[in-house]
């Protein structure tokens, strides 16, 4: 392959010695190449500030595999190419581990040919997207509602439906709030697809991923030649969304200069495109969404409070999962037919043991986490029935790991840094296990240490 330099691997095996001979091999030929014998291991390599281009992660690892590992990466939002190494008989499930996101994969014993072209064209794939977003940032589509998701019939989940029932056919602009992971942006776009915008635009917009730099241009637009980067002429998410809906999801997150002008825009009904002197019209319906105390925000001078009166004129709180036990085994079984189509199985059911489990199971990721969990254990269900045996350690809760007291964010803000060091400290500076304990998202951690002068 040649001296490379930069090149930096990730080489996810839990065989001591044959992950060491890998990493010799990869440093031979001009890589950086770092092992990790587990999941865990591997999700705190990723969570440092030094990025890795490619992954290489065995099928079964001794607390996980390569499908939880892949994942935990789109959760992450990480975009970066996985190759799985597979066993001897394993080809059936690395090849629905492709249809689950997987670059590609690899048999054992490895073939250093094989090997090396795989690994090139990872990097390849990589480099073409060195610097993709955070997370697709708009979807400019009218949606069909999905007559195949499956509503819960909880009391909490019936109070929610009858909000969203209550509230679609209205102007009016909603705020849903709930925990990561819960569906936030599924009842957006319910909202949308039962109101009377349907047939116009629905565009998703990530506030986490807008800089205060650029965030005036990608609401509102530019003018080509309007700054250095201005290229072309920038339609802008408003425009973009006119005649149909706008969803700001983590609105808390949006810089404070920028609300401001979002706040003048909601008021005119106009944007004023940067380097354009004249204000264009614009019929939007907007639904925030945010798993942040906003009150908080605006005590601590975060977050503007007249926005958020004019972004909050209804309320939806979505439930946790854990608040409605009861749907566990709808859902779930939801998640197996959609996870039979996607990977070509047929699992037939979900056993009573293992539906318990899932029922006693805390779901921290909520709605998110079960998916995964259950297209996981489709991947490696070999029977009719999903058995306690195809599913992931699902014994404890995953705060159990860490210091019992979950550390709330409060409202002062020398205090909330205090208690963000203190987390960090506790957990050896990972941050996504800090996220977890100061029961905030990794994106609001960074935000949050970044604003605090916290080094990354």
């Amino acid at each position: 392959m040649g001296e490379v330099n930069n090149r930096r691997i990730l080489i996810v095996e839990d065989d001591r010695s044959f992950g060491a001979m890998l990493q010799k091999w990869f440093e031979r030929n001009g890589f950086s190449a770092t092992l990790c014998s587990g999941m865990v291991a591997a999700q705190e390599a990723l969570s440092q500030t030094e990025p890795y281009q490619v992954v290489l992660s065995d099928l079964r690892l001794p607390d996980g595999d390569g499908i939880m590992l892949l994942n935990w990466l789109n959760e992450m939002r990480m975009s970066i190419p996985v190759i799985i190494m597979t066993g001897y008989g394993e080809i059936q499930t690395a090849v629905s581990a492709i249809k689950l996101g997987a670059f590609d994969f690899l048999e054992k014993p490895i073939n250093p040919d094989i090997l090396t072209k795989k690994i090139e064209t990872a990097f390849d794939a990589g480099q073409e997207e060195s610097s993709p977003p955070l997370k697709q940032q708009t979807e400019k589509r009218s949606y069909k509602e999905n007559k195949e998701f499956v509503e819960g019939r909880s009391p909490l989940s019936t109070q929610m439906y009858t909000h969203i029932d209550l509230v679609a056919p209205t102007q009016m602009a909603v705020m849903i709030i709930g925990e990561s992971g819960t569906g936030k942006e599924h009842v957006a776009r319910l909202i949308h697809t039962r109101s009377n915008r349907a047939n116009g635009p629905f565009i998703a917009v990530d506030c986490g991923s807008l800089s205060i730099e650029l965030a005036p241009s990608e609401l509102f637009g530019h003018k080509k030649g309007s700054f250095t980067s201005a290229i072309e002429d920038k339609t802008g998410f408003f425009r973009e969304a006119h005649g149909g809906t706008l969803f700001l999801d983590e609105v808390g997150n949006l810089p404070y200069g920028v609300q401001m002008q979002l706040l003048r825009t909601l008021q005119e009904k106009k944007v004023r495109p940067v380097g354009i002197s004249t204000d264009l019209n614009v019929d939007v319906r907007i639904i925030t969404a945010t798993n942040e105390n906003l009150e908080k925000a605006i005590d601590k001078g975060n977050f503007r409070e007249d926005l958020y009166h004019r972004l909050n004129e209804f309320m939806i709180r979505v439930p946790s999962l854990r608040e409605c036990a009861e749907d566990i085994p709808s859902y779930a079984d939801h998640f197996r037919e959609e996870a039979n189509k996607e990977l070509g199985r047929e699992v037939a059911d979900i056993s009573p043991d293992a539906l318990v489990v899932l029922k006693n199971y805390n779901w921290p990721g909520n709605l998110r986490e079960l998916r995964n969990v259950i297209r996981r254990a489709v991947l490696f269900t070999r029977g009719d029935s999903i058995t306690v045996d195809s599913l992931p350690v699902l014994t404890t809760k995953k705060e159990e790991s860490l210091p019992k007291a979950a550390i709330s964010l409060s409202i002062e803000p020398e205090e909330e840094r205090e208690k963000i060091l203190r987390a960090l400290e506790q957990v050896k500076g990972n941050k996504t296990k800090a996220a977890i304990l100061l029961q905030i998202d990794r994106k609001t951690l960074y935000n949050k240490m970044h604003q605090y002068n916290i080094g990354l």
